[in-house]
């Protein structure tokens, strides 16, 4: 069965490729274009995993996170918040979400953040702050999938934002 991924980003540009690269990692995404939209996506039928913008007009990232950990139903899915802005880590560690990547990102990291929470919906019991692994153990897990890529198609790519 396919990992449904909702993504939830007012740039229709980034939300088209960031879509359009998980469709081809094998995920069913679904768009939404702004909060709202990613809140009533979710509450119709509840994502796997949910891909934030932080910075978003009506309902930005963290109204959404606040509605988001206060529902029973969606409290316990994986949210990815990604950002270009300053208070990233911050938001992150506010709302003890599982993973951030600062924008712009690499599409191979995000993959395999996206796979990591899909596999791995729960976060361990011993982790701080909801944090599913060390940001050493995961930088080990991107190099390693980097290392597996051809030079030429690394391209720039960022780590995540430590927490």
């Amino acid at each position: 069965m396919k990992r449904r991924i909702l993504v939830a980003e007012d740039d229709a540009q980034r939300r088209s490729a960031v879509s359009e690269f998980l469709r081809g990692e094998g995920f069913d995404v679904v768009e939404a274009q702004n909060g709202a939209a990613g809140l009533e996506a979710a509450r119709t039928d509840a994502p796997d995993v949910l891909v934030l913008d932080l910075n978003m007009p009506q309902v930005d990232g963290s109204a959404v996170l606040e509605q988001w950990t206060a529902s029973p139903r969606l409290r316990d899915i994986p949210v990815l918040l990604v950002s270009a802005g300053p208070k990233l880590a911050e938001n992150a560690q506010r709302f003890e979400v599982r993973a951030s990547l600062a924008k712009p990102f690499d599409m191979d990291v995000l993959g395999t953040v996206i796979e990591q929470l899909a596999a791995h919906p729960e976060p361990p019991p011993d982790t701080a702050g909801g944090l599913a692994e060390t940001a050493s153990g995961y930088l080990a897990r991107v190099e390693q999938r980097r290392s597996d890529l051809p030079l030429q198609s690394w391209g720039e790519w960022a780590r995540p934002t430590p927490l």
